[in-house]
């Protein structure tokens, strides 16, 4: 009697959703009702069951032609498993954001502590409270015109609308919305950056202003071996092979708000090889001595140095006082002597994969497109020397041009 019971609310149940089983026992797609509104007006409806057969319902067309339409579209996501329920994006972006941010337990801390950082200041005020499955890319691009009208630089827009990408990408793994929202939208053009560069004589002009031995150490250690300042920071006395002058750069140190010292792999989490200039070795031989293998180079031995201090107490004030001498001295900030100690190697005719060894990239590709301004004069030095090769293989002078059957 229980069996026959159930039996009878079932198919009373199908009655009443005009969803009726088909002969095989499975159940139709969808169906079209029509229905009147209180103002008398008909409408009509789309019922439809998902693939794990929930019924779900859309309404308010005003033609049958237009539910059949929709009917077909939604039959076709469900049969292929791409169909959505719209309540999954009832959830707010900022729920998803916990989860995306624990997923960021791979990536450096200063990477994450930034995205943190960005999204409390350009997403959050933004988006928090946002269900996922309401934005539209209209929105979005609004959100960065604002960003760019407020004056937010291209890379503060980039930060931004990258971790905001990045939420909705989640939210479409989890299948709370069927595509990304945010996927289309670009930043602003982001301008040439020049990159800012020494010479031979800069350098000297610059460190004559400093006073201790240290700090010189330092800013030659940068400006001619191409580490960042927290490679830098983080080598160890082992690190400094003097008899091969070569520096192994296997890691570096972040001081991070929140956390403060935060050590890592090197940016491309490879290890690799500097050489060392003749001049440089008696500098780093003196901050060597007195340590064991495992000691810091540079600092108390124990403690790294802290860039960003050092840069107020140091750097600004030599090359401040070394602008008065020289005026062609860019302002430039410890990051752009990696950028001298890469220009100073190009001049000095390295390769373009001695260039990329150096810098740490993780290709020739982009050792070429960081630096492809430097790379003109490079060329110019290409050419030079096939005209001496071929001067003293022919015996003709190189500003001689061949002349037909001559």
């Amino acid at each position: 009697m229980q069996q026959v019971a159930r039996a009878d609310r079932r198919r009373e149940s199908c009655r009443r959703c005009r969803l009726h089983r088909t002969r095989d026992g499975g159940w139709p797609v969808s169906s079209i009702e029509k229905y009147q509104l209180r103002s008398g007006e008909l409408r009509y409806k789309v019922r439809f069951r998902d693939a794990e057969g929930k019924q779900h319902q859309r309404k308010g067309f005003k033609t049958k032609k237009e539910a059949k339409l929709a009917a077909s579209k939604v039959e076709v996501k469900v049969a292929s498993g791409q169909w959505i329920d719209p309540r999954s994006g009832r959830v707010t972006v900022a729920t998803i954001y916990a989860d995306w941010l624990a997923g960021l337990a791979h990536v450096k801390a200063t990477t994450k502590a930034t995205r943190e950082t960005t999204w409390a200041a350009h997403v959050e005020p933004r988006w928090a409270a946002t269900a996922v499955g309401r934005i539209r890319p209209s929105q979005v691009r609004s959100w960065v015109g604002q960003m760019v009208a407020d004056g937010a630089g291209v890379s503060t827009i980039e930060n931004a609308l990258g971790v905001l990408r990045g939420i909705l990408a989640m939210a479409v793994e989890d299948r709370l919305i069927d595509s990304n929202p945010a996927a289309g939208v670009k930043p602003p053009r982001r301008m040439p950056k020049i990159k800012k560069f020494l010479t031979h004589k800069q350098v000297d002009l610059i460190v004559a202003e400093m006073d201790d031995a240290e700090d010189i150490a330092i800013t030659t250690t940068l400006a001619y071996c191409g580490l960042r300042a927290g490679e830098l920071a983080a080598l160890r006395v082992q690190d400094v092979n003097f008899l091969r002058r070569r520096i192994n750069v296997s890691r570096s140190v972040s001081d991070v708000r929140g956390q403060g010292l935060v050590w890592t792999a090197t940016k491309t989490y490879e290890n690799r090889s500097v050489p060392i200039p003749a001049f440089l070795l008696p500098l780093l031989s003196v901050q060597a001595t007195g340590r064991s293998r495992d000691d810091l180079l540079f600092g108390d031995g124990q403690t790294p140095v802290r860039v960003n201090n050092w840069r107020r107490r140091v750097w600004h004030p030599a090359l401040a006082a070394a602008r008065k001498i020289d005026e062609t001295i860019p302002k430039m900030t410890v990051h752009d002597l990696r950028a001298t100690a890469i220009s100073l190697a190009i001049s000095a005719g390295a390769s373009l994969k001695a260039v990329q060894l150096l810098a740490g990239h993780a290709s020739a590709a982009v050792s070429a497109d960081t630096y492809a301004s430097l790379l003109p004069d490079d060329l110019d030095r290409v050419s030079a020397a096939l005209e001496r090769q071929r001067a003293a293989e022919t015996g003709r002078d190189p500003g001689v041009t061949p002349q037909v059957g001559g």
